[in-house]
């Protein structure tokens, strides 16, 4: 057996190795003695190839340019050499002859088993394994050692962009069974470097400290620590950049340019000085605005749209803003797809510009399909109905968004997706895809739960928002908890008329007992029908109209009612210390106005929502009242994920006809999740007042003889105590203001929220006479007199943390919460914890 070598050869594989990244494991020396010399050509009568694991041998074949029955001299070895290495599957590849045969012995290069990476913290492991996917190098690929170093450079790279001039990396290559490695980096990232100086050269018209308010780098401060504000990245300093252009722009600086900018490092690696210079130019008014092309709007609409006027300071965002508002002004009447550019024409010498908006239209685009996916769950007609196109007509950009927004509503539904493909062939034809994703609409329920308000309930509960995907809402329900007991059977359908009239029929009994409810004793029996209507007046504002039978009976205490309930008895010409039974029956109406900007119907983030609404009873009830009630909802985006909720509720009820004042069981109360959080249920506002009788003590001397118990004193002397029960109010005014941000490791999140809030609020009675009770003595220590409950001053304000929950079990909500201003007799809560009510 003869073995190839000539130093031609030796050079010509060296030259291969290098060419292709091939790793030899030997010598030049090696290399000679490896490969025999050649001094005749001759026929190859066979191939032998050896070592191969991976690759099929057929495949090899196909790969070797040389085939039996070939000639084989000096000039071809390097021609098979560099094709073999030029496959990036072999690191050795050696050939011997034997006669006429030809032998190949090869040495697969290993196959990557695992690739891991420990000590990164500021880049993600991910991101860093997607970046070595991208350039080939990947778990299950052929482990190439040469790449490694561009590895470790790409990652240095990606530090460096982080501030982290200090990293340091190291590589392990772990050889496993079955030819594969496990290749192991270990990153010691450093400290990052702290911008110690930021300089602006070549600004006159506005100074430093205006100009690096702008930026979000900066030389840091009391919470750079929280901010990593004072630390490097090249992708923040070009934002800020940008940032710097724009502020420019916008305020007539037209030929503004950012010049030039160096990036200094100290030589510990610890700091960086940045140098920004700027060439301001002049500033710019503009002397014509001029519309071009196919306007489809009037130039009286177009004038409107345009903030600018002649002689205005040029602005670089104003013009952006018509752009868009032109476009989207367009693409109302059908031009989905419009284009336009605005041409400033600088006379330098004046220092202005005449602006020229080129208006393309295009062709006027319509709508071939409209579909629907991930709906598996909800009818296909329960999301069509909600959309403002139609297949066929003219598209319009705003009634895709409006017709998004109004499924986004839908209680069913957690996110919307909304895209308009052009239709292939077809240039004035798109589809619009919805893409939804539903939430759970539907619940069966048995069990305990327990919040600090209700204390410990037990339920059996049947409900679907979205019954077998038609969008209607049925409902059943039983409840039992320390203060009530109720049966409830709802039913309610959106789309009761094919216009959007909905529609709702609703039975209830409820047994209450208002002590254990913080509220006045007594104990109420109420069984209840209505029936309720909503008409739409347009896409965001509804009416709704309701009627209802009462049907009820209070069983007071003779022995300890409060003051509030013998006058509610007296009003009623009736005698609680003789029947502390009052049944009553009312025919009730109501009526709402509803307007709804909201972006979402749970957990939204934009918009607003406000309610107006009146309840009465209708003229010839037991009770003759009435309700008004008005709240409003705003959400404020202020950054991504963050918004600034503000809220607003006010409430007002009273008497009328033979009713004298609002029924005690109709007051408004306060305090608890649902109004004032950092207060007890119920516990805000006037309380009940008992009135204790006193009486002489020990025998008395009577005209039939000595009786051995005290008689009656007249009412003067009577005492009177201030209970922990609330009575209501008839009046109550509540805000709230509300900081959302997200939710730490679930920024993406639409199922769970987090907030911190101030509630304010005040509930009183506008009809409490306090004179009724001067110069009684009062039993409580703390109190020297009966409060003024009619006093609308007496506010409230409490602050806390709020996380809510849309749970498998239903809405959780936990407050955490302190009262900043309270009254005497009010309950405190510093922790609540619901589960199952609406928020």
């Amino acid at each position: 057996m003869k073995y190839y070598n000539k130093s031609n050869l030796v050079k010509s594989l060296l030259g291969a190795a290098a060419l292709y990244g091939a790793t030899i494991n030997c010598t030049l020396a090696a290399v000679q003695d490896a490969v025999a010399q050649i001094d005749d050509a001759f026929i190859v009568t066979e191939i032998e190839v050896n070592g191969l694991q991976r690759m099929e041998l057929g495949t090899f074949y196909n790969m070797l340019p040389l085939q039996v029955g070939e000639k084989l001299d000096s000039s071809r070895v390097p021609i098979i050499i560099r094709t073999i290495f030029a496959s990036n599957s072999f690191e050795d590849i050696r050939l011997f002859r034997d006669g006429g045969k030809l032998y190949i012995d090869l040495k697969e290069r290993p196959t990557i088993s695992e690739i891991s990476i420990e000590g990164n913290s500021d880049i993600k492991t991910e991101q860093i394994l997607d970046a070595m996917q991208k350039s080939g190098f990947a778990k299950g690929e052929i482990f190439d050692p040469s790449a490694i170093k561009n590895i470790k450079m790409g990652m240095e790279e990606q530090y460096f962009s982080h501030g982290k001039y200090s990293i340091k990396i190291e590589d392990k290559v772990i050889s496993q069974s079955r030819n594969r490695v496990h290749i192991k980096f270990i990153v010691n990232e450093g400290e990052p470097a702290k911008i110690q100086k930021i300089s602006i050269v070549g600004n006159s018209v506005f100074d430093d400290e205006e100009l690096l308010s702008q930026f979000e780098l900066s030389t840091g401060g009391f919470l750079s620590m929280f901010s990593s504000e004072d630390q490097y990245s090249r992708e923040k300093l070009s934002g800020d950049l940008e940032t710097l252009r724009s502020y420019y722009l916008d305020r007539g600086y037209l030929k503004y340019n950012n010049a030039s900018t160096q990036v200094s490092i100290s030589p510990d690696r610890k700091g960086i000085y940045l140098t920004i210079n700027v060439d301001e130019g002049a500033k710019f008014n503009v002397d014509d605005i001029i519309f071009s092309g196919d306007l489809i709007l009037t130039k009286e609409q177009l004038k409107n749209i345009m903030p600018l006027s002649k002689g205005d300071t040029y602005s670089a965002a104003a013009i952006s803003f018509a752009e868009e508002q032109i476009k989207r002004s367009l693409g109302f009447y059908g031009y989905a797809f419009a284009k336009v550019v605005t041409v400033p024409d600088v006379n330098e010498e004046e220092n202005k510009v005449n602006l020229t908006l080129f208006i393309d239209p295009g062709k006027k685009v319509y709508v071939n399909r409209i579909n629907f996916s991930g709906n598996e769950s909800t009818n296909d007609e329960v999301l069509r109905r909600e959309i403002r196109l139609m297949e066929g007509g003219a598209l319009s950009t705003e009634a895709v968004d409006r017709s998004k927004v109004r499924l986004q509503r839908l209680s069913y539904l957690e996110e919307v997706e909304a895209e308009t493909p052009k239709v292939e062939d077809k240039a004035d034809r798109v589809d619009i895809n919805y893409k939804v994703k539903e939430r759970s609409a539907g619940t069966i329920q048995g069990g305990i739960g327990y919040s600090e308000s209700w204390g410990t309930s037990l339920n059996a509960n049947v409900s679907h928002s979205n019954f077998l995907g038609s969008g209607k809402r049925v409902q059943f329900g039983i409840n039992k908890n320390k203060f009530s007991e109720s049966y409830r059977a709802d039913y309610w359908d959106p789309y009761f008329t094919l216009d959007g009239i909905s529609a709702g029929i609703g039975l209830e009994y409820v047994t209450t007992d208002y002590n254990e409810f913080n509220y006045s004793s007594g104990i109420l029996d109420t069984a209840q029908l209505s029936f309720n209507l909503g008409y739409p007046v347009n896409e965001v504002t509804r009416l709704n109209f309701g009627v209802g039978y009462q049907d009820s009976k209070l069983k007071a205490s003779r022995y300890t009612p409060a003051e509030q309930v013998i006058d509610f008895f007296a009003d009623n010409d009736q005698d609680i210390r003789i029947d502390p039974t009052f049944d009553f029956n009312l025919l009730r109406f109501n009526t709402g106005w509803t307007r709804n900007t909201l972006n979402r119907g749970i957990f939204p983030d934009r918009g607003t929502s406000q309610t107006l609404s009146a309840n009465f009873t209708i003229p010839g009830s037991d009770l003759e009242f009435y309700k008004l009630d008005y709240s409003i909802n705003h959400y404020m985006p202020i950054a991504p994920g963050w918004t600034f909720l503000s809220k607003f509720r006010a409430s007002w009820g009273n008497g009328y006809g033979d009713t004298q004042s609002l029924p005690f069981l109709e007051n408004f109360s306060a305090g608890g999740s649902g109004t004032m959080r950092g207060f007890e249920s119920n516990t805000i506002g006037p309380h009940a007042i008992d009135r204790i009788s006193s009486s002489t003590r020990g025998p008395v001397a009577t005209d039939l003889g000595q009786a051995s118990l005290g008689l009656p004193l007249p009412s003067e002397n009577d005492v009177i105590s201030i209970s922990r029960r609330t009575a209501g109010g008839n009046a109550r005014v509540l805000g709230t203001l509300e900081l959302i941000f997200p939710v730490p490791f679930a920024e993406d999140s639409n199922s769970l929220r987090t907030s911190l809030f101030v509630d304010v609020g005040n509930l009183w009675d506008t009809q409490f006479d306090v004179n009724k009770y001067r110069g009684l003595t009062l039993s409580d220590n703390h109190l020297t007199e009966v409060p003024d409950y009619s006093e609308p001053g007496a506010y409230r304000i409490s602050a806390g943390f709020s996380l809510q929950w849309l749970s498998p079990m239903g809405p959780l909500t936990i407050s955490l919460s302190k009262p900043i201003r309270k009254e005497i007799k009010d309950e405190t809560e510093s922790f609540s914890f619901n589960v199952g009510r609406t928020f």
